[in-house]
This record gives C-alpha cells, sequence and structure tokens, in this order.
C-alpha cells in the first residue's frame, strides 16, 4: 500500500541529486560513490563501485534487524546491481529499511558524479513466466512463520506429521522478531539462584488478575518453564544468566534472550525447520481454510508462481493478531483512530480470525486493544530510550508546558491522554541523574542516535533550550518543573498522584523526547480450549481446526503483561503442533 508513495519520493530525491551537479557520462565520475540514508534502526551507508556507467557491487553499513532489514537490503542490493537502477519496489514489511538503503545508494551515485537519472530505468517484471497452480499434500499445514507458528511446526514434526509452513511476508518472523524476545518462566533455575521465591501458581495469579481464561492461563504456567528450557535445549536459545522484571508480575521471573531480541528465536527455529526437513514457503499468502464434511483438510494460498493448494489432516492457525490493521483496531476500539500508529509488524492484519470466522469460529475479547504510549511518532516503533519515565523519574508534558497524567499509569491511559494533546503528542522530559541511574540511552544507542538525528529526542543545558527547540510554552514548563521538584521533594503529588517520587529535574543536561501512542497488542482473537482447539459459536471444536499465539483470545483478558506473550505463543504453539499432529495420524 505504500510502495506507491514511497517510490516517488525516492526519485524526487534523485532528481534533487542530479540538479545539484554530475555528469552525464560516467568519463569524469570517480570509480566509488557513497551515500547515507536513514532506515528504520538509524542511517544506512551505501558504498557504491561503479564499472564505467555500471554499478559493480555495493557495500552497506547499517544497523537494521536482523533478519528483516538485512535480509531487504540482501535482496535491494542483489536487484539494483542486477538493473542498473535504483527504481526496484521495496521490500513488503521492511519499507523503512528499503527506502533508506534506496536512499543511500541514490545519493552514493551523486557523490560519484555520475547522472542519477541514467540509473533511473524501469525494471522488468521479476516474474515474467505463466503462474501455475500447484498442489501439496501433508498431515500438517501451519499458517503463519512467528513464534507460534514456528513452535507448532517443529512440535508436529517431531512428533512424526509432515508439515508444511505458509508464511504470507517475504521474510519469516513476525512480531517475534520485532520484539524484545523475553519469556515469563516461573520458579526457574536464575530464581532459585538469586533466592526469588516463585511458583506456577503466583505466575497464574498474576496473569488471571486481567480476567482472562482461569483454565488457559493454568496451562500458560504449567508449561510456561519447561517450555523455556525446551527453547533452549531442543531449539538453541540462548538466554542470559539474568532476568528482568516487568509491570504486573509479582516478581523477577522473566528470562532474556541474547542480544534482547527475539530474532534469537526465529533464527533458531529457522535452523531447526532445516535440520527438520519442514517445508517454510513464503509469500504464501492463505486466503481460504478449506472443509468437507464439517472438518478442516487444507488451505488456499496465493504465491508469486501461482494458487498453491495444501491438503492436511491438520490446520494450524498461527497468524498473529490484528494491530497493524487500522480498519480492525477502529471497528472494535473507536478510540484507536488515525492518530494512534502501530508497533506490529506488518503482516498483523487479522487474516486467520477472517478466515476462521467464515467457518462460525467464536471469539472472544475483541475490544481489548492494548496501547504503548511511548513510540515513535514517525513509524510507531516502541521507544526504549523513554523507559527512564519507569525507573529515574521523567515528567510527560505537552506543547503547553503543562502535565496532563499520571506518569506511571495504565499504557492505555497514558496512550490516550497523549491523544488528546495539541499535536497528539507528549514530551518526555528527565535530567542527566535519571538519564545515569536508568542507563537507556546507553542501552539503546542505535534508537538513541536516530531520535537525536531526527530530532525529536534533543539534549540542552537548559530547560528553556529544550522548550524552544520544540516549540513548548517556556514559561509553563519551567513552572511544571518547579512546582513538581518543590512537591517531589515532600513525596507529594496533589496533581497526579505519581507512585515513584522523591526524585527531581534539577541537574543539566537535560533531555526531552517527542513520542505519540500505538497499538502493541490485541489480546482477543478466536476462542480455543485448552487442547488449542478452535472453538465455534455453540462451543464445538471446528474439527481439524486449531489455532495459538495472538491470532487467540482468553488468555490475557484486558492486560498482557510483558513477557507473558513469548510464553504463550511456545505453550499453546506446542500444544496446537502435538494435538495437530496426533489428529492427523
Amino acid at each position: 500500500m505504500k510502495k506507491n508513495k514511497i517510490i516517488p519520493l525516492i526519485l524526487s530525491l534523485a532528481m534533487g541529486l542530479s540538479a545539484c551537479g554530475g555528469s552525464n557520462s560516467g568519463t569524469d565520475a570517480k570509480t566509488t560513490g557513497e551515500g547515507v540514508g536513514k532506515g528504520n534502526k538509524g542511517d544506512i551507508t551505501a558504498t557504491v563501485d561503479f564499472d564505467g556507467d555500471k554499478i559493480k557491487s555495493i557495500e552497506t553499513v547499517h544497523s537494521e534487524t536482523e533478519g528483516l532489514g538485512d535480509k531487504a537490503i540482501e535482496k535491494l542490493t542483489d536487484e539494483v546491481v542486477a538493473n542498473n537502477s535504483v527504481k526496484v519496489d521495496t521490500v513488503s514489511g521492511a519499507t523503512n529499511s528499503s527506502v533508506g538503503f534506496l536512499e543511500a545508494v541514490t545519493a552514493a551515485i551523486a557523490d560519484s558524479g555520475r547522472d542519477v537519472k541514467n540509473f533511473q530505468n524501469e525494471v522488468a517484471a521479476k516474474d515474467t513466466k505463466e503462474k501455475t497452480d500447484s498442489t501439496k499434500d501433508v498431515d500438517v499445514v501451519v499458517v503463519g512463520g512467528g513464534g507460534a507458528g514456528f513452535a507448532a511446526a517443529v512440535t508436529a514434526k517431531e512428533d512424526g506429521a509432515n508439515v508444511v509452513l505458509l508464511e504470507k511476508m517475504p521474510q519469516v518472523g513476525g512480531n517475534t522478531l520485532i520484539s524484545g524476545g523475553e519469556m515469563a518462566a516461573p520458579d526457574n533455575e536464575l530464581q532459585k539462584e538469586e533466592g526469588i521465591e516463585d511458583s506456577k501458581e503466583q505466575f497464574a495469579k498474576d496473569v488471571k488478575e486481567a480476567g482472562g481464561d482461569p483454565e488457559l492461563i493454568d496451562v500458560l504456567a504449567d508449561h510456561a518453564t519447561e517450555d523455556a528450557y525446551w527453547l533452549r535445549d531442543d531449539i538453541g536459545v540462548h538466554w542470559l544468566d539474568s532476568l528482568m522484571f516487568f509491570g504486573g508480575h509479582s516478581v523477577k521471573r522473566s528470562l532474556i534472550p541474547e542480544a534482547h531480541s527475539g530474532n534469537e528465536l526465529i533464527k533458531n527455529y529457522t535452523k531447526k525447520c532445516d535440520e527438520l526437513g519442514i517445508d517454510v514457503i513464503t509469500e504464501a499468502d492463505v486466503k481460504e481454510i478449506l472443509t468437507k464434511d464439517d472438518k478442516v483438510v487444507g488451505v488456499k494460498a496465493e504465491t508469486p508462481d501461482g494458487k498453491l493448494t495444501v491438503n492436511a489432516k491438520s490446520v494450524v492457525l498461527a497468524t498473529g493478531g490484528f494491530g497493524a490493521n487500522d480498519d480492525m483496531t477502529y471497528e472494535y476500539d473507536h478510540e484507536i483512530d488515525e492518530h494512534v500508529k502501530s508497533t506490529n509488524a506488518p503482516g498483523a492484519t487479522g487474516d486467520g480470525i477472517k478466515m476462521a470466522e467464515k467457518l462460525n469460529a467464536d471469539t472472544v475479547d475483541m475490544d481489548q486493544i492494548q496501547l504503548y504510549p511511548i513510540c515513535d511518532v514517525d513509524t510507531g516503533r516502541i521507544l526504549y530510550t523513554g523507559d527512564t519515565r519507569l525507573v529515574g523519574g521523567a515528567l510527560l508534558v505537552n506543547k503547553e508546558g503543562d502535565r496532563f497524567v499520571e506518569e506511571l499509569a495504565t499504557r492505555r491511559e497514558i496512550s490516550l491522554a497523549i491523544k488528546d494533546q495539541t499535536d497528539h503528542v507528549g514530551y518526555l522530559i528527565w535530567d542527566e541523574k535519571s538519564n545515569k541511574e536508568t542507563g537507556t540511552m546507553e542501552s539503546n544507542p542505535e534508537e538513541a542516535k536516530e531520535e537525536f538525528d531526527k530530532g525529536n529526542l534533543y539534549k540542552a543545558d537548559t530547560i528553556e533550550e529544550l522548550a524552544e527547540h520544540f516549540d513548548i510554552n517556556k514559561h509553563e514548563l519551567l513552572k511544571t518543573v518547579e512546582t513538581f521538584n518543590e512537591n517531589s521533594k515532600k513525596e507529594e503529588d496533589p496533581d497526579f498522584n505519581l507512585r515513584m517520587l522523591g526524585w527531581t529535574i534539577d541537574e543539566g543536561p537535560y533531555y526531552m523526547l517527542k513520542a505519540g501512542p500505538a497499538v502493541h497488542h490485541t489480546m482477543g482473537g478466536l476462542k480455543i480450549n485448552t487442547d488449542a482447539e478452535v472453538l465455534d459459536k455453540d462451543g464445538n471444536w471446528i474439527e481439524g481446526l486449531y489455532a495459538a499465539g495472538e491470532v487467540t483470545g482468553g488468555i490475557h483478558g484486558s492486560n498482557r503483561l510483558g513477557s507473558a506473550a513469548i510464553a504463550d505463543i511456545t505453550v499453546f504453539g506446542r500444544i496446537a503442533g502435538e494435538n495437530a499432529a496426533n489428529n492427523a495420524k
């Protein structure tokens, strides 16, 4: 959808660079050019080598997401070199990385002294061969290549089933890939080493606070830790020797993957599928669940090669939620309008829910949509730099320089409060004390650099300078900070009753971060039982159909706890895979 808007922007940049100077022939040009573009996680630098007027090779330096942005850059590098043109399509699901790469290459062409217009040739259609329909016969077909889908596929294969996994995007991973990958695991080994008392029952109690289905939650709690170690021992996931403490949990219990990234799960799942011989097909957009005699018997998908029919004895839906579907989020929650972006991977559009509903599948908690308040105002990506408010302390103000909500209120309350402010944004302000105590910028250097470069994060010696940069009422901002400091020293906050006091904003340099709200997680989805079987509106199993992960509802109630999602997708992904394999037998 965004492609038609993006390519003209790149070409417009190219024309601008051409106008700045450059040779129409390559005779006086340099053999190498260098350019920089803005990617999803910071600058992308491209060094382009030429052979006359032909692009010979492209080398890039970037910090794009492993398994997503880096794959897009690899793909586009091959296409630009092969076609000697920057007029190639962006990669679906990695738009920002694609745009940044093409901008960098365009700038490098101009830097070499060549006319960018000579590298804007129309690229011929990639696939000119006639499309053909094809059929596969398997025991189990898994729809969706995120954490839940991989857990189901690997488990079904290890239980003796012939399995194929279909992913509609060009790359696997879904929301798992772009998550931190932390996993709640009660009564784990690290807790015992640290002397932290915990139990499955306590974890279940914490999750039940949000009002989810107690039977599903008990299953989640019973299997979470053993499945975390299955990820370690069978899949090869490396958990760090430390734990994370998420809000809503009564104790610190969440395991942390290497590099603090969900890609630690996805890259090891991908390797495991290769080892087991599981056929993973990307760009396979499933459009229909097939039935015969009231039983699910497979799926139909569209691929670049034509239509694909997969006949299967069991179907596992692991297509994720609908957090990237603006129409669906607004349908179930009118508060989520055009001023609320999304943290979700672009494939989270509710496909599995809509397909199953055509089979009379029941849904639950569809109006329970979790928002995240501190996100990039351009992309919707979560800003971990903003976690300063959770530890060291930061105030949230509006354009008028006033506070408008308690900074430690629920994510939804803060998100909606920000949406109601001027320009639908808020501004976090903190000082060097908080900055050092939290270490958020040090822990997220690439994110901080990007926000600094865009001007959305600003550092100044005085609060007045911050106000001037963001065009905030500086007199009111100074008054707001002064009033808070005086009250906080007395452990008081008569205006908003902030739950963390005693800290102040009075030691420069000072920092301010511009942020907006975004959809983070959809707690609602298909209704399942403890065997991960999808139920119809009469409470009966739709025979042959299973589901796991964010496509399902009922587990997280009105509020998903941090790190509970990775536990959910792993536990119920494995249950779905096991039962799908048994059903196929």
